[in-house]
């Protein structure tokens, strides 16, 4: 019998949903902190959520030009926006088949190069976050707790695989394997490390992808610094490094639609490093998905649309 991953995925959404609901209703008390929202912080979260939208299409713009592909502005987030939409909808990284199909459809970027473009940007991703996660760690006012030294682990072993991860490269062989998916998943992964090759030659463009993978990061920091203040919560420097670091690498961890439970599950794991409580996680969790919801629908209703116009557009004055 076949595994349906859809499936499988809205099981276990309804799961941590009914879950979350009865932890609210049980601790309802906790969760009046939400009625004494600062709107001020609010409107600054807005503005680092749409940042963050325009900081993504620029990566993926400055990225597909490499290989040949120009799109403009206005396109470039319409491209990230079908990304959002579908991370926070669909389940299992449906965002990211949406905008592979997109580009390969509409402006013929092959799925290789669109793989070695994810590539580019999970490893940048993973090496920033180690950094910062490992950074906050050496700060972090907490006994050697076993939750301490499993982050310490992870954020070493990550470190070190995203740097070796700069040096991978996969030759081209005139061997021909016995097997054809054999044969066919070692030309693909070729065809993937020259992409990746291609990005890593170009130091200009290399640069400016990573800046932008540090921009982001600092973005979720803010965004987490933010959250925190409107709800009235304190947390140290070091937890809310560890909090926007643990949170944007869950979003690698993508079995339900917008990751929803999942990240939060992995919060409660590791409360007692960062230094929040159950309650203060999901009122965060909460407060942040409300306001994304609603930015993603304000930003899809002005440029999601016109997409659905303009797919035969290929190129687009910059």
């Amino acid at each position: 019998m076949a595994i349906n991953i859809k499936t499988i995925s809205r099981v276990i959404t309804v799961l941590l949903v009914a879950l979350f609901v009865w932890y609210f209703i049980s601790h309802i008390e906790d969760f009046r902190i939400l009625l004494n929202i600062n709107i001020a912080y609010i409107v600054l979260l807005v503005g680092i959520y749409v940042t963050g939208i325009v900081v993504n299409s620029l990566f993926m713009k400055w990225s597909i030009a490499l290989f040949g592909k120009k799109i403009g502005f206005k396109e470039s987030i319409r491209v990230s926006m079908i990304s959002t939409v579908g991370n926070f909808f669909a389940p299992s990284g449906s965002g990211l088949a949406f905008r592979a199909m997109y580009l390969k459809k509409y402006h013929g970027l092959a799925y290789s190069n669109y793989v070695s473009i994810m590539f580019c940007n999970y490893i940048f991703a993973f090496f920033v976050n180690a950094l910062l996660g490992l950074f906050a760690l050496c700060i972090v006012r907490e006994n050697y707790s076993q939750f301490f030294l499993i982050l310490m682990v992870f954020f070493v072993i990550l470190l070190i695989s995203s740097m070796m991860a700069f040096s991978v490269r996969i030759k081209e062989r005139r061997v021909v394997y016995k097997y054809k998916i054999v044969q066919s998943i070692f030309e693909i992964l070729v065809q993937i490390t020259k992409g990746w090759g291609l990005i890593l030659a170009n130091k200009k463009v290399m640069t400016g992808l990573f800046m932008l993978t540090i921009t982001n990061a600092t973005l979720i920091i803010l965004g987490s610094y933010l959250i925190m203040n409107s709800l009235n919560i304190h947390l140290s420097f070091a937890g809310l490094i560890l909090f926007s670091v643990i949170g944007a690498l869950s979003v690698f961890i993508n079995i339900t639609p917008g990751n929803l439970g999942v990240r939060e599950s992995v919060y409660i794991i590791f409360s007692t490093v960062v230094g929040l409580t159950t309650s203060q996680i999901l009122a965060a969790a909460v407060l942040d998905r409300a306001i994304l919801f609603v930015v993603i629908l304000a930003l899809w209703a002005i440029y999601g649309r016109r997409a659905n116009r303009q797919m035969g557009i290929n190129q687009e004055a910059v």
